[in-house]
């Protein structure tokens, strides 16, 4: 073995490239406007739906979406293919494996997820908050194929929406950066 190979892969790839991120630090005003866009876009879904229980579970990947949507508007993940497309997907998912399952259990629960992110990897739709709503109808025990349609591709339409009319008010943000 040459002299240069690390004796252990691995182990050396457990230390990172650099010690540090090499990304610039946002300004405030960046950050401010990124969180005042999330709580206006999470603030809306919650208002519009407020009195219906179904769809209280559905605020956490919805959360996370904001912040990936509003803090992160140019990054692929972010785009309303991925966002839409992600979330209705994973929901398809999730609804699939607990209907022929029936069961809430480990094996169900990492087979929504694994099963939701081969499905968002190969339809180019990942969306890493949409893992969680695999994860949903699982830990709901939610089978109603409606829910796919309503809260999950209505809330997900909805936050990609308020992206549009918030984000593009900043000359310095645009979104999307593509649609398709």
């Amino acid at each position: 073995m040459p002299q240069d190979e690390p004796r252990l892969p691995y182990l050396q790839k457990l230390k990172g490239v650099s010690i540090r991120s090499k990304e610039p630090s946002p300004v405030w005003r960046e950050s401010v406007i990124s969180g005042l866009g999330g709580a206006i876009g999470i603030g809306i879904l919650y208002a519009l739906t407020v009195d219906l229980e179904f769809v209280t579970c559905f605020m956490a990947p919805l959360a996370a979406t904001c912040a990936l949507i509003f803090g992160l508007p140019s990054s692929p993940i972010s785009q309303p293919r991925n966002v839409i497309g992600g979330h209705v997907l994973s929901a398809l998912v999730g609804i699939i494996v607990f209907s022929l399952s029936g069961q809430v259990t480990w094996w169900t629960m990492g087979l929504a997820l694994g099963l939701a992110m081969v499905a968002m990897a190969m339809t180019h739709t990942y969306h890493p908050p949409a893992a969680v709503t695999a994860l949903l109808p699982v830990l709901q025990e939610i089978t109603s194929f409606t829910w796919v349609l309503a809260p999950v591709g209505v809330g997900a339409l909805l936050l990609v929406i308020v992206a549009l009319l918030y984000t593009n008010l900043f000359a310095e943000r645009r979104y999307p950066v593509f649609w398709w």
